[in-house]
């Protein structure tokens, strides 16, 4: 049989999304589009890859072994594309979630640079970016570098491009829910409820560090299911506080408020990475736009991994 690359396409973008809507959005076809060109790629190969209902959206064990392979056919076919055109313009960032401070740098670097051609996947965390980063798939990504394995980190570039403050969701009957900040050395008296089942691995590492190195008591029990299933839990719960990134991105209905926290900042190191000596030709205007204005604020903590890694 011959693979439709189109097909393909759309298989491994709702796979990278996890969400039909938003894949279609990406690829710029209508979802019934997008449905029908994975219902024909299962058709072909005989086999469901993705198991779809009202709550979520799964990859089958079928589409999980299929994936990888997915992958490599479209960056073969990328690549023999860009071979006939002389050069591949196109560069393609993973940011890992729309709502998170990286797609806000994405966008401001597309308002500074109105004609950077630009594509943005979401695959929920530097690790799980790094195949598509081996494969060509995509030319940068997202994340907490010093979080990776010292193997791992041995075959990227990166460059620190933000350092995002950390602060405290709390329901609008929350106690704090009227402050501007809170102090950190007062957070122990804070009750304190981080759900990080299935989260990102890196977020979920960093804020067990962030525990650790103040002596919180945080609750991490729970599964981390979405953002609006987050501030929904939150809003639902005026006696615990949850920790996010202070850019984080909320509703538009949010029934939550946001309190920074002070003396000191903690802070979550976003950098962008790349393979080494596979710079795309057109990285070091984005990292021009993602970095203008960017200083480093004072009397911040870092994990112990990030500020060895960032003074090294």
């Amino acid at each position: 049989m011959e693979l439709d690359m189109g097909q393909v396409r759309a298989f491994v973008t709702a796979a990278e999304e996890l969400h039909f809507g938003r894949a279609a959005e990406r690829l710029h076809v209508s979802q019934q589009a997008l449905s029908k060109r994975v219902g024909k790629l299962e058709d072909s190969l005989s086999a469901r890859l993705f198991d779809r209902s009202t709550q979520k959206v799964e990859l089958t064990q079928a589409g999980e072994r299929f994936l990888p392979f997915a992958i490599d056919a479209l960056a073969a076919a990328d690549a023999a594309v860009a071979a006939i055109k002389g050069t591949r313009q196109t560069v393609r960032v993973d940011v890992l979630d729309e709502r998170l401070a990286p797609m806000q740098l994405v966008r401001h670097a597309t308002r500074r640079l109105e004609d950077l051609p630009i594509e943005v996947s979401m695959r929920h965390g530097l690790p799980n970016a790094l195949p598509a980063l081996r494969s060509g798939e995509a030319d940068a990504a997202f994340g907490r570098v010093h979080s990776l394995a010292p193997r791992e980190l041995a075959e990227l570039a990166h460059r620190l491009v933000l350092l995002e403050p950390l602060a405290l969701l709390v329901s609008r009957d929350h106690p704090l829910a009227a402050a501007d900040s809170v102090g950190l050395a007062s957070l122990r008296d804070v009750p304190l409820w981080a759900p990080i089942g299935g989260a990102v691995a890196e977020w979920a590492a960093y804020l067990e560090q962030f525990a650790d190195a103040w002596d919180l008591n945080v609750d991490f029990s729970g599964p981390s299911l979405s953002l609006d299933h987050l501030v929904d839990d939150i809003a639902a719960r005026p006696e615990v506080a949850t920790l996010v990134g202070g850019r984080m991105q909320l509703p538009p209905t949010s029934r939550a408020a946001v309190v920074y926290l002070t003396g000191p900042t903690p802070v979550y190191p976003w950098s962008l990475v790349w393979p080494k000596g596979k710079q795309h030709p057109l990285l070091e205007a984005l990292l021009d736009a993602f970095t203008e204005g960017f200083t480093w604020p004072p009397d911040v903590w870092l994990a112990e991994a990030d500020r060895i890694g960032l003074s090294a």
